[in-house]
């Protein structure tokens, strides 16, 4: 989407993370794409520092990038480590003037995802082995009081990207310094999963808030405002710094 963007990049070698290598991030408007060739016009750039606690070495190295127009654009990832070449790979993507996903400055959803006062156990409405203890509200519920709150969407057992344990793990990481004043909220991606997993069907929530994609982090303030997202992993740090933001402007 146009604006300020979070950009991760998650680096391997021979299929293992690597979290030590040093990444910057050249982002491209493309224009032309017709027979006479494509013209590249560097609009940003940023190194990309690695986040990875909390998230059980599922870091990502994280760059912010200014994407100021709609269209096609190019990303140039160099990729060095010490005592080898730099590696540079180009990727393209997509941005669009606005995303189905709700954003930072729009409202949230008056979501009810289910609580542990509406089923018998929180098995049901947590993936995770053992499940967390982050299903005390609905986002209904914290909106209507007033009280910011922190959003994970998060699918422990089912979870494509294999990210999302650590991911729920990475913010539990901030429950002891901060539960009194925000109110952690788990959505499971799915539903209907118990007895047999292969009838599970996304929850009404994840419907609501058009994610196509998980997991995600959701910071939102004490008017139902969204102010900070995170799609893919966030590590503890750097969704801290986030809390520590929204909490200062309550």
């Amino acid at each position: 989407m146009v604006g300020e963007r979070r950009f991760p990049i998650g680096v391997l070698q021979a299929s293992t993370p690597v979290s030590d290598a040093a990444v910057h991030v050249r982002a491209y408007f493309a224009t032309g794409g017709t027979a006479a060739g494509t013209t590249l016009e560097l609009r940003s750039e940023s190194d990309a520092p690695f986040r990875g606690e909390g998230l059980e070495g599922r870091g990502l190295y994280i760059a912010r990038l200014r994407l100021d127009k709609p269209g096609q654009w190019l990303a140039a990832i160099t990729v060095q480590r010490s005592g080898g070449p730099p590696v540079t790979v180009r990727q393209p993507f997509s941005v669009v003037i606005a995303s189905t996903v709700p954003m930072v400055g729009q409202p949230a959803p008056r979501s009810h995802n289910q609580t542990l006062r509406d089923v018998p156990d929180a098995s049901y409405i947590d993936s995770g082995q053992p499940p967390d203890d982050m299903h005390d509200f609905s986002i209904a519920d914290a909106i209507a009081q007033h009280r910011p709150a922190l959003v994970v969407f998060a699918t422990p057992a089912f979870c494509a990207s294999a990210t999302c344990g650590p991911q729920v793990h990475a913010v539990q990481q901030l429950e002891p310094a901060y539960r009194g004043r925000l109110a952690f909220i788990h959505v499971e991606i799915y539903r209907d999963y118990k007895p047999d997993p292969a009838r599970r069907q996304l929850t009404q929530t994840v419907l609501d808030w058009h994610l196509q994609t998980e997991p995600w982090v959701f910071l939102i303030d004490t008017q139902g405002v969204i102010r900070s997202e995170f799609e893919g992993t966030a590590a503890t740090d750097e969704l801290r710094a986030a809390v520590d933001q929204l909490l200062a402007a309550a």
